[in-house]
């Protein structure tokens, strides 16, 4: 099997691109157990069919982590909510149409309905919920 080192450093290579922790904080135990199945694979007699199932096995796997890689990013890319709560989807979809979100009733704190006379609203003819179905004069 020729090409064990150069299949052992690609899987290496994508089980380290797919960390999610810096170097540092990766654990050790996975490089080890990558390390002790390609010792195992060196006793497998090169040009067996044993030799070429090891080799598509392991190419299925830096294939699979490759994928799986590729697809994280787009996810991330084209789906930006997919690690947000509820509320936050339901806030950002809003948003992204160009509303904001009501503010949910609270039956413990209900607040005063805005009359709009407080001067901090301009008067654009539309009033408030107070103003606009009391009686009119």
């Amino acid at each position: 099997m020729s090409n064990l080192p150069q299949l052992y450093r690609s899987t290496l290579r994508q089980f380290a691109k797919n960390s999610i922790h810096p170097r540092t904080g990766r654990s050790p135990s996975i490089p080890q157990h990558l390390r002790r199945l390609f010792e195992s694979g060196r006793g497998i007699e090169a040009g067996s069919t044993d030799a070429s199932r090891f080799a598509r096995d392991v190419e299925n796997m830096v294939v699979f982590l490759r994928s799986r890689r590729i697809h994280k990013e787009l996810v991330d890319r084209y789906n930006p909510t997919h690690d947000m709560t509820q509320d936050e989807r339901i806030k950002a979809t809003a948003n992204r149409v160009g509303l904001n979100t009501p503010l949910e009733y609270d039956p413990e704190a209900p607040r005063a309905i805005p009359t709009g006379e407080d001067g901090a609203e301009a008067d654009d003819g539309k009033g408030s919920l107070q103003t606009m179905f009391a009686p009119r004069p």
